[in-house]
This record gives structure tokens, C-alpha cells and sequence, in this order.
């Protein structure tokens, strides 16, 4: 009993080495602060694929630039100052200038539009004309547990018979971003495209159950959970679930298991199963009664940090994207209902208005 406590003792001192390193390696990477999940790339590099992912940066100089390593089919945001500019990655490694200015201090945010199935980008040296250091962390964080809804596909397109092209995604205009935004929360958004929590729209790829515990979803490699530690967690998955029709009770069980396992690791998080922006008829109806089952059956296991939201969509100009996906008017109101029930259960303001609060936070 002595040897295995002695052993369980350096087991979990280890866990919190490894933890800590995790914490400190993601934080500080090439003097930026890295935005979302990454996985580390020889010489202090990082790569990201989660939609909204990149960095974050504070400059005193007039350039920055970055080698990137990419398939081809990638658009980032560079933003600099509180003004975007859009830049779409070729295939293989090149260097690019994100910035060519004035000199003087600047705040610099890079970030992913595209999704998951455009494959990895790798940031393998962010290099700057002056001294660069990390922006600070947010002291809010939230996680948003999704499908494409989540990552903004298709959200730039004119209406919903629009054919999806790489430049009409963009994370920064979907819900979760929006939300973050107003809150000046830092947001990781684990969103694979076409990808649900027991059946994917299409193909053999991983569920949602398990890629979403990926450091990157075509990783092998296991995120460290406690690296991050959301006050704030979203599940808004079941639109590939049901697209096909009801997947029957293995959903509801494995959406039982998702919340119980969320609560287990962050325990003092706020979770919300939200439902909405996808689907129409009778699978929206069979998507509702599972996903407000699930969360009826762990708030009466004791569980009452854990919420139902819906997300009543009205019509509008930009209520659709491409092939049918959520517009900007769509997410935006998923914003404002997100927003509203974070206020009322865990008492966080915003500025104001979207556009200060989205101006506050750049």
C-alpha cells in the first residue's frame, strides 16, 4: 500500500509538471500568444486547424511577418489595430507579411476562418522588426463544442443556395466568436465540419465523442484537459447526428456521457447543450426532445450548472449561408441568446451594444 501510494504521489506530481509545461509552452510559443488549440512544431513553431485558432501578439516595430506551411486551401484574419485583412494561404511553406506599417506599438491578431477539413496549418517562425511580446490572457474563457454551424461555414455567402467556397467561412462572424468578443473572453472553438457526436453528415472520420479530446483533429495526440479551463462550455452538435433522421438511443446516452465527462473535468464550468440554426421539421423536433432529455436527466442527477438553450432563429436578409448553414443575422442572434442566458447564470456584462463590445475587445 506504501509502494503504490509513494507511486501514485509521483504519478500525479508528474500529471502536474506535464500540465504546468503544457500551460506555460502554449502561452509563450515564438514570444505570441497562441489563440485556440495547437499542437507544437520543431524550434518553438505551432500548428493550428481548429476554426478560429492562430495568435495574438503585441509589437513595437512597423513589420511583422511569419513562415507558414499549408495545404493551400486555408484564409486567415490578420488583424491589426482593430482593421482586418484577409489573407489566403498557398500550398506548401512560404513567407508572408501579416503587417507593413507604421512604426509605433500595435496589437496584431491572426486567426483561422476556414475549418477542419482544410487540413493543418503550421506557423513554423513568427518574426518582427521590433521587440513582440504575448497580449495578455483573458480572465474569462469559454468552449464551444461543435459542428460547422459553430465554425462559420458558408456564413459570407449570399443565401442558402450559394455552392460553399473556402472564403465564404470566416469563425470571426459566427456565434462563438461573437460571444467571446462581447465578453472579452478568450474562445476555443472544437469544431469539425460535417461532424457529429455518434454519426458524421458523411464518411469513416472520427465523431465529434472523440476528436474533440485532439490537440488537432487530424492529431493522434490527446489534449492536456486542464491546459484550459473554460468557465463557459457550449455543445451545440446534432446536426449531422440527425440529418439522416434519428439516430435513436445511442445519442441521447452518448450526450449523457458528454456532460457527465465535461462536468467531471471542470467542475465549476457552466454548461450549456444548445440546439438550433440547423435542421427544420420533424429531425429539429427529434434533435430538441434528445438534446433537452439529456440535460433534464444530469440537472436531475444534482447537476444544476447545466442548461438547455434554443436557438429561435427569425427570418431575415442574411438568415442563411451557403447550403443552408447559419448567416450573419443568424449568428448574431445566437450570439444575443447566448450572451443573455451567460449573463443571467454567471452575472458577466458586456460594454454595450455588439459594436462597442466587439471595439472593446480588439
Amino acid at each position: 500500500m506504501c509502494c503504490a501510494m509513494t507511486m501514485r504521489i509521483i504519478f500525479q506530481l508528474i500529471s502536474a509538471l506535464a500540465i504546468a509545461a503544457s500551460l506555460a509552452g502554449t502561452a509563450q510559443a515564438q514570444n505570441v500568444r497562441v489563440l485556440g488549440r495547437s499542437e507544437p512544431v520543431a524550434n518553438g513553431g505551432f500548428a493550428i486547424q481548429w476554426p478560429g485558432s492562430g495568435f495574438e501578439v503585441s509589437l513595437s516595430g512597423s513589420k511583422l511577418t511569419a513562415q507558414i506551411e499549408d495545404w493551400g486551401s486555408n484564409w486567415l484574419n490578420v488583424e491589426v489595430d482593430g482593421k482586418i485583412t484577409v489573407v489566403a494561404l498557398k500550398a506548401g511553406s512560404w513567407e508572408y507579411t501579416l503587417f507593413d506599417g507604421a512604426s509605433g506599438q500595435h496589437t496584431i491578431k491572426v486567426t483561422r476562418r476556414t475549418g477542419t477539413p482544410t487540413g493543418i496549418t503550421r506557423f513554423l517562425d513568427v518574426s518582427a522588426d521590433g521587440p513582440m511580446l504575448p497580449t495578455d490572457d483573458p480572465s474569462r474563457r469559454i468552449m464551444v463544442i461543435g459542428d460547422s454551424a459553430a465554425s462559420g461555414y458558408g456564413i459570407e455567402g449570399a443565401d442558402q443556395f450559394c455552392t460553399y467556397t473556402h472564403g465564404a467561412q470566416n469563425h470571426d462572424l459566427a456565434f462563438p466568436a461573437l460571444t467571446a468578443a462581447a465578453f472579452k473572453a478568450d474562445i476555443h472553438t472544437i469544431a469539425a465540419d460535417g461532424r457529429g457526436l455518434v454519426r458524421n453528415f458523411a464518411g469513416a472520420d472520427p465523431t465529434m465523442a472523440e476528436t474533440l479530446w485532439r490537440e488537432l483533429p487530424e492529431s493522434k495526440t490527446n489534449w492536456a484537459r486542464l491546459a484550459y479551463r473554460p468557465h463557459v462550455i457550449v455543445i451545440n452538435l446534432g446536426a449531422a447526428d440527425f440529418a439522416a433522421g434519428d439516430p435513436g438511443d445511442g445519442f441521447d446516452a452518448a450526450y449523457v456521457d458528454l456532460l457527465a465527462t465535461l462536468r467531471q473535468t471542470y467542475p465549476q464550468a457552466e454548461i450549456y447543450g444548445a440546439i438550433g440554426g440547423m435542421l427544420h421539421g420533424d429531425t429539429y423536433a427529434a434533435a430538441r426532445n434528445s438534446i433537452k432529455g439529456a440535460v433534464s436527466t444530469r440537472r436531475e442527477a444534482g447537476d444544476s450548472q447545466v442548461h438547455f438553450i434554443e436557438f429561435s432563429i427569425t427570418a431575415s436578409t442574411r438568415r442563411f449561408g451557403c447550403d443552408w448553414h447559419p448567416g450573419i443575422d443568424a449568428h448574431r442572434q445566437m450570439a444575443d441568446t447566448l450572451q443573455l442566458a451567460i449573463s443571467r447564470d454567471l452575472g458577466w456584462k458586456t460594454p454595450g451594444t455588439r459594436e462597442e463590445a466587439v471595439a472593446a475587445a480588439r
